[in-house]
């Protein structure tokens, strides 16, 4: 790949993450908190506000996006690695449903299954 065509992709990623719906936090979660209480009496416990953790979480959802764009346009891959590539970002999917319920919307929740 050229460097012109390198920065137009970089170009064109950095434009799409931008252009990502951030979910809202449900309003029960506002100002929480969430709490880490290590195991060890030794170690200490860690807070981290839940507004941060969201933000993370969303970051990872829509990673995952770009990740499904870039492989579903590839033309280096075949299409059955295509489908197994689809197949472990739809277990991620899977995986963060664990954290549906600090969603306001049910439009921005996670599916494992489309």
């Amino acid at each position: 790949m050229e460097e012109k065509e390198l920065k137009a992709l970089a170009r064109a990623i950095v434009e799409e993450m931008h252009s990502q719906h951030s979910a809202e936090l449900a309003d029960k979660w506002e100002g929480g908190s969430i709490f880490f209480i290590p195991g060890e009496n030794s170690t200490k416990e860690h807070e981290m506000p839940i507004d941060k953790l969201m933000h993370k979480i969303i970051m990872v959802r829509d990673y995952l996006r770009v990740l499904e764009q870039q492989i579903n346009s590839s033309g280096s891959l075949s299409n059955g690695e295509k489908l197994k590539f689809q197949g472990y970002i739809t277990r991620c999917y899977g995986a963060l449903t664990s954290f549906n319920f600090l969603f306001y919307d049910d439009a921005d929740k996670f599916r494992s299954k489309k």
